[in-house]
């Protein structure tokens, strides 16, 4: 472990030291993706026993949406959970005083969202300091992110725990870069790309790929993509979700302050403590987790505008609302 750390660290430092320009573009590439492939052991350690990734906070999933609170100790994402959803998850005036995952249901326009309230988490949590891995483990698992953050502390702290989630593998609020990517048996590297590259040349994928004992396969670059964007392809363990920023605590700040908070994307300032502005927020959550609600009804009879079958977005075909409701329908069905 903390070999991989140092290694980790090592390579952090020669990547700071590297100018970038074009002639080093191919080398940082070679760099990105070692660091990549040491912070992959890090989340799943070499070896046999160790629990695996993620053990710990296992909380069965239910519900139509997942949400998880992740911030620093004592921003009050427990004030948020227990005013939002009624459920008694332990506040106190002390850091760390959530010490499991405590969850929460909410019922929103017929859905059911599950919140998940973690433990907050410090610098170096991607690294396995404090009980970082675990949250981080069941952050992968949410439909959205909320990072809690308090207004009176400096943005620093959403570079620091965006920092943490990206090693391990999550992307906020952005897409799966468009790179085809597929191995094959023989044939060498073969790279297309349908538009001009300002990072990526043939040279520099092969010596990516050849870093993952890659040495035949098809990548097609359909936008301008990054070594970071590749590696994030042939890795192929990141998840993309999409997250809010939860300033809290605007009791104790100036109404001119409040305007300019309102200014930043993907952010809704409130205060959980007095319950101001939780309508906005739910609104935001609501949009954010694009989902869809289908209304059935008997027939002949009006549909039940109580209680909908909600879907994602994404997952909107008769045969996933079938899933939905229950796995043998699709065997039954004409």
């Amino acid at each position: 472990m903390s070999s991989t750390l140092a290694k980790i660290a090592e390579i952090e430092a020669e990547m700071a030291r590297t100018q970038k320009n074009k002639a080093t573009a191919h080398h940082l590439g070679l760099l990105k993706a070692r660091l990549a492939k040491l912070r992959r052991e890090l989340i799943t350690p070499k070896g046999g026993g160790g629990g695996g990734p993620g053990e710990g906070f296992d909380v069965a999933k239910t519900g139509d949406a997942r949400i998880g609170f992740v911030g620093f100790p004592s921003v009050g994402k427990s004030t948020l959970l227990s005013n939002l959803a009624g459920v008694y998850s332990e506040v106190a005036a002390y850091e760390f005083t959530t010490l499991t995952t405590v969850p929460g249901v909410i019922r929103y326009k017929g859905a059911k969202i599950q919140l998940l309230d973690l433990p907050g988490i410090i610098e170096g949590a991607k690294d396995g300091k404090g009980r970082g891995r675990q949250v981080i483990a069941v952050a992968r698992t949410c439909n959205l992110i909320l990072i809690v953050l308090d207004v009176l502390k400096p943005l620093g702290h959403k570079k620091i725990i965006e920092n943490e989630l990206e090693g391990f593998g999550i992307r906020l609020n952005s897409k799966p870069p468009n790179i085809g990517f597929k191995k094959k048996d023989k044939g060498g590297i073969n790279l297309t790309a349908t538009c001009p590259q300002s990072e990526l040349d043939a040279e520099t994928v092969k010596s990516i790929l050849a870093e993952y004992k890659i040495h035949n396969a098809d990548v097609t670059l359909r936008s301008d993509a990054t070594a970071d964007d590749l590696i994030d392809v042939v890795e192929g363990n990141r998840v993309y979700i999409p997250c809010i920023y939860v300033l809290n605590k605007i009791d104790q700040i100036s109404i001119e302050e409040l305007d300019i908070i309102y200014k930043v994307p993907h952010c809704v300032p409130i205060s959980a403590h007095h319950r101001w502005n939780f309508d906005d927020l739910l609104e935001k959550i609501w949009d954010y987790l694009k989902l869809v609600r289908i209304y059935t009804k008997p027939k002949g009879q009006l549909p039940d505008y109580t209680s909908p079958v909600v879907l994602p977005f994404s997952r909107t075909t008769v045969e996933d609302f079938c899933m939905k409701i229950h796995k043998n329908l699709i065997k039954e069905f004409k």
